[in-house]
């Protein structure tokens, strides 16, 4: 008897705790009383439609409450108050951008659908906390690691945001990588790109003419041509022929 006396009492604690631990983490997440050092947000705004909107904005950024709040001292939750964290400031500049996008721009556009549409974050972020092109995802990465590093960004970024329709995967977002890599003259990155789109997009005679100039520049004739033959058999009119005919006279 005793034994099942202590047994209850234990699980009585455990529910106690449990259900104190919850009420914690509900009062971190709405704060207490109404909300304060609203600098975007009309000053009456409830904390309810407060909350409602972060969750959006959280879903659109795939980020969490800390992506722009700061921590409370003791650690113990998040000083939503607080503009400790400077990416506080950045939402509310976006907050601002949006609002003159939807209140001031858009209006004057004629022929707007009724309902209109809208800009909102997810518009912009589609699930990324910062909203880059692929293309510019990748020249950042060719940049730090080369053209290899360019070509495991795409392989990362496929594999993790494919469901969310985050980039432009298509053949004519990645051949911007190899074309802005080979204008600064880095042929050896654009070609690594270029060799992943082909593996892609075969038959594209803009990828193999693309090629076939990186090939040219870095003096590999023999792979130049074969480059600028594939693009001319695939697209006649590719100014791959040109390039193959002043080659070919040499």
């Amino acid at each position: 008897m005793r034994i099942r006396t202590v047994s209850n009492a234990l699980m009585l604690l455990s529910f106690a705790i449990t259900c104190s631990f919850s009420a914690l983490l509900v009062d971190q997440a709405l704060g207490q009383g109404a909300p304060t050092n609203l600098q975007v947000y009309p000053k009456d705004t409830t904390r309810e439609a407060l909350v409602a909107d972060m969750r959006q904005f959280a879903a659109a950024l795939d980020v969490r409450c800390t992506h722009c709040h700061a921590r409370r001292e003791d650690g113990r939750g998040n000083d939503f108050a607080s503009d400790a964290n400077p990416n506080k400031d950045k939402a509310r500049a976006m907050l601002r951008m949006v609002a003159t996008i939807n209140n001031e721009l858009l209006p004057n556009v004629p022929g707007r659908d009724d309902p209109p549409v809208v800009v909102t974050c997810k518009t912009c972020h589609r699930g990324t906390a910062k909203p880059r092109l692929l293309s510019q995802e990748m020249l950042l990465a060719a940049h730090q690691s080369g053209g290899q590093g360019a070509v495991d960004k795409f392989n990362e970024l496929k594999e993790s945001s494919s469901d969310i329709g985050a980039y432009d995967f298509r053949e004519g977002e990645t051949n911007t990588v190899a074309e802005n890599l080979a204008e600064e003259g880095k042929y050896e990155d654009a070609l690594v790109v270029y060799t992943m789109n082909i593996e892609r997009f075969p038959e594209s005679a803009a990828i193999w003419f693309g090629m076939g100039s990186a090939h040219e520049n870095l003096g590999h004739v023999p792979a130049a041509i074969e480059a600028y033959e594939k693009a001319v058999a695939l697209d006649p009119r590719s100014p791959a022929a040109e390039r193959l005919k002043e080659l070919q006279a040499k």
